[in-house]
C-alpha cells in the first residue's frame, strides 16, 4: 500500500483507520447458550482445557489440575510460574510456564526442553500443539511481554509474535513465522498447513510449514480470537478473549490519549478488552452500560464477553455459543470436547461450563 493511499485512509477513516466493528450476525448471532450451560466445576483463573486418556487437564494460575467425568479436581503439579499453555498427545503433556519456556512431561520425550539461544525467545507462549510424536508447534504471543500482559500488548499495538517448530529429539527450535500480532491459538489440519489465530488483527491464518506461506482464512472478526481446539467431526472450536468495542478501536487510533492512558491509569481500569467486568466501580463505563430499572441490557456495549464458535475444517463459522453483556461466563479462551459435550473455561467467571450435546457424539 502506498504512502498516499495510507494518508487518504487516515483522512477518510477507512481501511486500517476505520473505527467500525463487524456485527455479530449469521452464525455469530448472539444467544445465551453459555450463560445457560450447566456448571461442570468452579476454578479460579481457569484456563487451558485439554482432554487426556485419564481425564481433562486444566490450569489455574501455577497449578496443573485434572478433572474426572464428574468434575472432581486433583492437583497434579505446582509450577514455578503461571501455566500459559497446555497440549497432550501420545502420553506426553507439554506445559508452557510464563517467562520460562516449554517442558515435556511423560511419554517418549519426558523432561525435554527447548535448547539453544532461540529458546530464550519463548518467554510468552500462548498455545501449543503436537504435530507428531517428535514435533511440537509453539505460538509465542510477544517478544517483549509476558502472556499475562496481553492487554498491554494490544494497547501498545505490538506485532512481535511468532510461531515455532520444536524438534523433541534434539530440542532445536525453528522459526516458522514472525511479525504476528499476538498469535493466541494454533491447530493442525492433517496436512502441511496449520491454523493460527492472530488476535489483534482479528483473523485466522493458514501457514504452510514447508514454504512458510501465510494466507488469511477467516478475517474481519467482531472479536479477538484466542485458542483453537479440534472438533471430532473434523472441524474446530474457536474461542475468543472478548468482542471488539468501537471506543477501543477509536482509542487505538488516538496516539496521545492511548499513551497517556497506558502511562497514567492502572491497567485494571483501562478502556480495553477484559476477561471479566463489573468487579469495581472504577471500571470505565459507556452509556449503554447504565442499568435501566436495575436491569443491564444484554446488548449493551461491553468490555468482556463469552464467545465460542464452531467452525468447519476450512474455518468457516457454523454456529456459536454466547454469554452477553449481562452474563458472567466471560473470558472464554479455552474449550475442549469430552464425549458428547463441550467444556468451556470461563476465566472471567472462574468456572468450567458444560454445553450438553454440543459435540453431537460424532467421531471421524
Amino acid at each position: 500500500m502506498s504512502a498516499v493511499s495510507r494518508l487518504f485512509d487516515r483522512f477518510l477513516g477507512r481501511g486500517d483507520w476505520a473505527v467500525t466493528v463487524p456485527t455479530l450476525d449469521g452464525p455469530l448471532l448472539p444467544n445465551q447458550d453459555l450463560e445457560e450451560a450447566g456448571l461442570f466445576a468452579g476454578l479460579a483463573e481457569v484456563d487451558n482445557l485439554v482432554r487426556t486418556e485419564k481425564g481433562m487437564l486444566a490450569s489455574s494460575a501455577n497449578l496443573l489440575m485434572r478433572f474426572d467425568a464428574d468434575g472432581k479436581p486433583e492437583v497434579l503439579q505446582e509450577s514455578p510460574g503461571e501455566i500459559t499453555a497446555l497440549a497432550h498427545a501420545r502420553g506426553m503433556t507439554a506445559l508452557a510456564i510464563d517467562g520460562k519456556g516449554v517442558i515435556i512431561r511423560g511419554g517418549l520425550h519426558d523432561g525435554r526442553e527447548a535448547t539453544g539461544d532461540e529458546a530464550r525467545r519463548l518467554s510468552c507462549v500462548t498455545a501449543l500443539t503436537f504435530l507428531d510424536s517428535n514435533t511440537l508447534l509453539v505460538a509465542n504471543g510477544s517478544a517483549s511481554l509476558p502472556a499475562s500482559a496481553w492487554r498491554r500488548d494490544l494497547m501498545q499495538k505490538n506485532a512481535s509474535g511468532s510461531v515455532w517448530r520444536l524438534d523433541l529429539k534434539s530440542g532445536r527450535l525453528e522459526l516458522i513465522r514472525d511479525g504476528l500480532a499476538w498469535p493466541a491459538g494454533i491447530a493442525t489440519t492433517g496436512s502441511n498447513r496449520v491454523y493460527v489465530t492472530e488476535a489483534w488483527r482479528h483473523r485466522v491464518l493458514a501457514i504452510d510449514l514447508a514454504s512458510k506461506a501465510t494466507v488469511p482464512v477467516l478475517e474481519h472478526l467482531p472479536a479477538y480470537p484466542a485458542r483453537i481446539a479440534p472438533a471430532f467431526n473434523a472441524g474446530y472450536w474457536l474461542t475468543f478473549y472478548s468482542v471488539r468495542n468501537q471506543l477501543v478501536e477509536f482509542i487505538l487510533r488516538e496516539e496521545t490519549y492511548r499513551k497517556r492512558m497506558l502511562a497514567e491509569i492502572p491497567e485494571a481500569y483501562w478502556m480495553a478488552p477484559s476477561l471479566g467486568s463489573w468487579r469495581d466501580y472504577r471500571e470505565p463505563m459507556q452509556g449503554s452500560q447504565l442499568k435501566q430499572m436495575n436491569v443491564l441490557k444484554p446488548y449493551a456495549v461491553t468490555r468482556s464477553y463469552g464467545l465460542v464458535v464452531h467452525c468447519d475444517h476450512n474455518m468457516k463459522p457454523l454456529s456459536s455459543f454466547h454469554s452477553r453483556a449481562d452474563g458472567t461466563v466471560h473470558g472464554t479462551i479455552s474449550a475442549c470436547e469430552v464425549d458428547d459435550d463441550l467444556l468451556v473455561a470461563s476465566r472471567g467467571g472462574s468456572r468450567i461450563v458444560r454445553v450438553a450435546r454440543a459435540a453431537s457424539g460424532k467421531r471421524g
